[in-house]
């Protein structure tokens, strides 16, 4: 009899818990795993626009009912990968209207980032099929526009990173770790200096000029597995790279402030669901080369000439980022100076 009394409370026990979880789950406020579930968001419209991509025309049927499609091929390929793009851009903006701004815990801007998930699993939905009942000219303008959330992306990134080395640089010369990290960043800057330089070199070679580019991509007709290995990592790294400049928010921050209360949220929401809006135009860039009339095969991702280029000017933006990091300060302290 105590033992049946027992394994009815644990079974109450274990239904409360997990109706406890579920309700959080849906309205409770938790910042911190909301980003995870944004991510894995981002994460399945990634695969969304690959699956459109590479393997629509097994879908042709179904999308023939669609008006926006044209009989399907219009939502197929690199338009394909635009309106999932489109409809992902789309559920991160509202999310950036709604809680930019957002300063204190337990708010309602809050509780709607961070919960809620039940309205926002349907607002998605209906945001990802959206797009596919579209004219295809709205499409295309929207890809067009898609190249400049996409550079706005890349120079986010990049100020995240650079801001990066440049605390990890004052973290090392401090009295603290100046002894210790002194070697370590040396050995650390030669070691991606050169596998920098052997990339740039290895991507020329892939990259060559002429009749043998052509009839290397026409025999390239078969997937191999180092092309899946190399998607694969390439879009884990397009999520992670969002996901970690989205709560990067403070590397914009050019004053510091005071220290932080205890109910001020942990990261800018505004600023995450910015990041991701044009992580959604990136992933799309990336998927279709940068170019919509440029035709990708399977499982490939970033290739060609366009995309060439585009790290290229990349490159050289990157350098002008940190060259105007070292002087800017050295130019306000004169202008100070001189003002005084």
């Amino acid at each position: 009899m105590e033992t049946g009394q027992s394994n009815n409370g644990n079974e109450r026990c274990i239904i409360s818990k997990g109706s406890s979880w579920f309700s959080q789950f849906r309205n409770a406020s938790n910042p911190w795993m909301a980003r995870y579930v944004y991510a894995l968001f981002f994460l399945v419209a990634n695969l969304l626009a690959w699956a459109a991509r590479d393997y629509g025309r097994g879908a042709l049927t179904e999308m023939e009912r669609l008006k926006g499609c044209n009989g399907g091929k219009d939502c197929l390929g690199a338009e394909g990968v635009l309106r999932v793009s489109l409809g992902c851009f789309i559920f991160y903006i509202i999310m950036f209207l709604s809680t930019a701004g957002t300063s204190k815990l337990n708010v309602t801007r809050d509780t709607w980032h961070s919960g809620w998930w039940s309205v926002k699993i349907v607002l998605w939905i209906a945001m990802t099929v959206i797009p596919f009942l579209l004219p295809s000219e709205f499409i295309q303008i929207y890809g067009e526009v898609a190249h400049f959330g996409a550079g706005v992306f890349l120079l986010i990134q990049l100020v995240s990173i650079i801001r990066f080395i440049t605390w990890l640089n004052e973290c090392c010369e401090s009295e603290k770790y100046a002894a210790r990290c002194q070697i370590h960043v040396m050995f650390f800057a030669t070691t991606a200096y050169v596998i920098c330089l052997v990339g740039i070199i290895l991507m020329y070679i892939c990259e060559p000029t002429g009749e043998n580019c052509i009839r290397k991509s026409d025999s390239a007709t078969k997937t191999d597995w180092l092309s899946i290995i190399s998607f694969v990592v390439a879009i884990l790294a397009i999520v992670i790279a969002t996901f970690s400049t989205g709560i990067d928010s403070k590397c914009f921050q050019f004053r510091k402030d005071d220290t932080p209360a205890e109910d001020d949220v942990p990261y800018g929401y505004g600023f995450f669901h910015f990041v991701f809006a044009t992580g959604a135009m990136y992933f799309a860039m990336l998927l279709i080369g940068w170019n919509s009339h440029h035709s990708m095969r399977k499982w490939t991702i970033d290739v060609g000439w366009t995309s060439t280029w585009v790290r290229i000017i990349n490159e050289w933006l990157a350098v002008c980022v940190y060259l105007w990091i070292l002087v800017a300060p050295i130019l306000w302290k004169n202008r100070h100076a001189g003002s005084t």
